[in-house]
């Protein structure tokens, strides 16, 4: 009965035309020192003011320990609009039980279809539109940082979305990134999902800490940074008659902006320094200034064809494409030159109307 008024009452919204708009943000990583980042919560919870809806795309905490999740809880109580989070690597332990008690009053509780091998759910929204609450952490078993996606979790999200009447507009929502191919190899079920979500449109999703966008066969991937790393932004998402309309707000003055980019550009050259450690290159300024360069582009949402032509082109690239070890944050850094391509400032969806 409550699934049939649910959509039911989606479908009404549906046909009314009525907008919502949703505040997006992701990996606070609440620690055990309440201050640390007490701005960006203030921030975040001044731009709630002016949405329907809050989003947290997962890692809420560093370590998923009771005193972060407090903190998680105290801040989601001290927001006025409906809020919705769903479970990061950083989040859980070997329970997705755990989290779902926790946070039973942020989706599940209200959920009108929940997955029985993860902790993903489906809720409708007070505007009626139906969120795809996604857990993408390969439970249960363990806690895969890459992410992992059970066969049965997509065969779950296909039956779900058949179920929907036609137009209602649906945005889903996962911790980890599921595009471009790359990731296949490195996120179980990742292409799986993909697929099942093509027709939906859009996905947005956490994990990197940056901003970036990527298409691929009709699906939008967006991902959300960090709100207290530079550039001190968050996702604004409209949704209108099955349509999205994306763009990203500043949730500080601009001094606050400019003293984060200091502090990005000093991390950028430490982990570029970092990773050419016992390289040949270790000692190349060049190629550390390539990465900081490339670093700053990519947390700034620079994307462009022709910002990552050109960084892709320098001599220094192919300094970082030699090296062997540590290659985690190369693979990184170069997936997203790659693949991502797109500003994600603002971007338009419109679901089956390629």
């Amino acid at each position: 009965m409550y699934r049939t008024l649910c959509i039911s009452l989606a479908l009404l919204f549906c046909l009314t035309g009525l907008a919502e708009t949703f505040l997006v943000t992701s990996d606070l990583h609440l620690t055990g020192d309440g201050e640390a980042h007490q701005a960006a919560l203030e921030a975040l919870r001044a731009a709630s003011a002016h949405v329907d809806a809050l989003l947290l795309l997962g890692d809420s905490t560093n370590n998923a320990h009771d005193e972060e999740h407090a903190q998680v809880l105290e801040f989601l109580s001290s927001i006025d609009v409906p809020c919705y989070i769903i479970p990061g690597n950083h989040d859980v332990t070997l329970k997705i039980s755990d989290f779902i008690d926790l946070y039973a009053d942020y989706g599940w509780n209200s959920a009108f279809a929940r997955d029985s091998a993860s902790g993903s759910c489906a809720v409708l929204t007070d505007g009626g539109t139906c969120l795809l609450l996604l857990d993408t952490n390969d439970m249960p078993g363990h806690v895969a940082p890459l992410g992992g996606i059970d066969p049965s979790t997509c065969a779950w999200v296909k039956e779900t979305l058949s179920a929907l009447p036609p137009g209602t507009p649906v945005v889903a929502c996962g911790h980890h990134p599921i595009i471009p191919e790359e990731r296949w190899t490195r996120t179980p079920g990742a292409e799986a999902l993909s697929k099942v979500l093509d027709g939906v449109g859009l996905y947005l999703c956490g994990h990197d800490h940056g901003f970036a966008a990527v298409k691929l066969d009709g699906l939008q991937q967006i991902t959300v940074g960090q709100p207290h790393a530079y550039p001190g932004w968050a996702g604004l998402l409209e949704v209108k008659d099955s349509d999205f309309h994306w763009q990203v707000i500043p949730l500080y003055d601009e001094p606050t902006r400019q003293d984060m980019m200091a502090s990005v550009m000093a991390l950028a050259e430490g982990m570029g320094r970092g990773t050419l450690a016992g390289t040949k290159y270790e000692a190349d300024d060049e190629a550390v200034e390539w990465f900081a360069d490339a670093f700053e582009k990519v947390m700034s949402s620079e994307l462009t064809n022709a910002e990552c032509e050109r960084l892709l082109n320098a001599p220094a690239a192919q300094k970082w494409r030699e090296i062997e070890t540590k290659t985690v944050v190369k693979k990184w850094i170069f997936g997203l030159l790659e693949h991502c391509p797109q500003d994600v400032r603002e971007i338009e969806v419109f679901p089956g109307r390629e």
